[in-house]
């Protein structure tokens, strides 16, 4: 993903005395730009907020966009996040909040990891490799935090699983299909409903980590 999001605002005054010559936006353009401001709005009040115990970790301060990408979809690196235009149009606050909190939950799944005083990189499994776990992890750490902060978005979130199977996709080399990621969130929400969620939280990352 490329650049940062850099217009936050639309600047639409010279800075000279001369009567400024800016066109109107067409609507759908205008419209576009309000859902943008929403889920940067999101980004920083909800999404990043979820990570505030996460000490020793490198939040992005910004979003940035690709709007060729009419998919749902984002992805992480060491100093941004990219969500696609698809995301943008999304009516589900929710859902984007969630995608936004597993691509931050990428950044801290080895800090996560470290606390939990496991290796400082995930192993391959004969089955599972590296990259299908961090997967695993990065749903397993938007849920777990987004339950203890977030109840009613969790709520909704659990029921509506059958648009995130269907929105996670088929899965590839790197990522497990959407059936197979929520029956694993099932397996932790299982998990809190007999313990403490910090617990069930704790125990389900091991089981991933470790996951053959």
């Amino acid at each position: 993903m490329k650049n940062y999001i850099l217009f936050l605002f639309l600047i639409i005054s010279s800075c000279n005395s001369t009567t400024s010559q800016v066109e109107p936006l067409a609507k759908g353009e205008e419209q576009f730009l309000n859902r943008e401001n929403k889920i940067i709005n999101l980004y920083t009040t909800a999404a990043v907020p979820l990570f505030n115990d996460y000490k020793c970790i490198n939040i992005p301060a910004k979003l940035q966009v690709d709007e060729k990408d009419y998919s749902i979809n984002a992805g992480a690196a060491i100093d941004y996040i990219e969500i696609s235009r698809g995301l943008i149009n999304l009516e589900s606050s929710t859902i984007q909040l969630f995608v936004l909190a597993h691509e931050l939950a990428h950044i801290a799944t080895l800090s996560q990891a470290k606390s939990f005083g496991l290796p400082g990189e995930i192993p391959a499994g004969k089955r599972t490799n590296e990259y299908k776990k961090a997967e695993y992890l990065a749903d397993l750490i938007a849920f777990h935090l987004i339950l203890k902060q977030r109840p009613e978005d969790f709520n909704f979130l659990k029921s509506n699983f059958s648009f995130l199977i269907s929105l996670l996709g088929n899965g590839d080399f790197t990522h497990p299909s959407g059936q197979e990621r929520i029956a694993s969130i099932k397996k932790y929400i299982l998990e809190t409903e007999e313990q403490n969620i910090d617990i069930a939280f704790k125990n389900r990352f091991n089981k991933i980590f470790y996951m053959n």
